[in-house]
C-alpha cells in the first residue's frame, strides 16, 4: 500500500515532490499545466488584485473557463483585505461572483481574509454556500475561530505556527481535526516542515496528522487514488 502522501493545499511555487499532493495557486488567464497525477490548481482573483469592474469581469470570464477543468480543485484565492487601498466594496462583489462560482461548479473557495470575517460571515450566512469555505493562511484569533468552526468551513495553516506568540496557535489547538489543512503559500521549506510542527502542537504522531489531511482532502475533493 502507498504511504499518505502530504497535501499542500496552498502554494504559489512550482513544486513536485512525489510524496506531496500539490495545490497551486494561478490567476485567470496564467497558463494551467496539464494533469500529471498530483499537480492540482486552484484560480481566483485575489483581493490585491482587484480593479475596476470593467478591468475584473473580464477576469472573472477567464476564470469561469478554467473551471471546467477537473484538476482546476478550488475556486480562489479570493477573499477580502481591508490592509489594501483597493475598493473594498469592489473586492466585495467580485469575492461574491466567485462564492456563487464555487457553488455553480461544486468546488471549494479558497479564501484570504484580512480583519473582513464579519463580511465573510454575512456572505456565507445569505449564501448557505454547500461547497466548503477554505481558510487559507489562517491567523485569526480564538474567538473568530469559534464563530467560525461550526460552519462549513477549513482552515489551512502556514509558517505562522512556527511564531511563537501568534494567535493562531490558540486557534490550531482549537480547531478539530477534521477542519484542518496545511500549506507553504511563499514559504520556502517543504509542507512536512509545518506539518511536523502541527503534529507537535496537537500532541499527534505525524502519521495520525498526515492521515487525517488525506481524509479531509478527499472529503473536500472526493479523490481517492494517487
Amino acid at each position: 500500500m502507498n504511504p499518505v502522501p502530504y497535501i499542500d493545499i496552498h502554494t504559489h511555487k512550482k513544486r513536485g515532490e512525489e510524496r506531496t499532493v500539490v495545490v497551486r495557486n494561478l490567476f485567470p488567464g496564467e497558463e494551467i499545466p496539464a494533469f500529471t497525477g498530483r499537480n492540482f490548481y486552484s484560480v481566483g482573483l485575489h483581493p490585491w488584485k482587484t480593479g475596476t469592474e470593467e478591468e475584473n469581469n473580464p477576469l472573472l470570464q477567464i476564470m469561469e473557463d478554467a473551471l471546467e477543468l477537473d484538476h482546476v480543485i478550488l475556486v480562489g484565492e479570493c477573499g477580502l483585505d481591508k490592509g489594501v487601498e483597493n475598493d473594498f466594496d469592489e473586492q466585495l462583489r467580485v469575492f461574491q461572483a466567485q462564492a456563487f462560482m464555487a457553488e455553480e461548479y461544486q468546488k471549494p473557495l479558497l479564501i484570504h481574509c484580512v480583519k473582513a470575517y464579519n463580511e465573510i460571515v454575512r456572505v456565507f450566512n445569505r449564501l448557505h454556500p454547500t461547497v466548503p469555505w477554505i481558510f487559507h493562511g489562517y491567523s485569526a484569533n480564538i474567538e473568530i475561530s469559534r464563530q467560525l468552526v461550526p460552519r462549513n468551513t477549513f482552515f489551512s495553516f502556514g509558517d505562522t505556527l512556527f511564531k511563537e506568540h501568534a494567535k493562531a496557535l490558540d486557534s490550531f489547538r482549537f480547531i478539530p481535526l477534521e477542519q484542518i489543512f496545511f500549506e507553504t503559500d511563499e514559504f520556502e521549506g517543504h509542507v512536512e516542515e509545518i506539518y511536523q510542527r502541527g503534529a507537535a502542537l496537537k500532541g499527534l504522531p505525524l502519521v495520525a496528522l498526515k492521515e487525517s489531511v488525506w481524509g479531509n482532502f478527499n472529503r473536500v475533493e472526493n479523490i481517492e487514488n494517487y
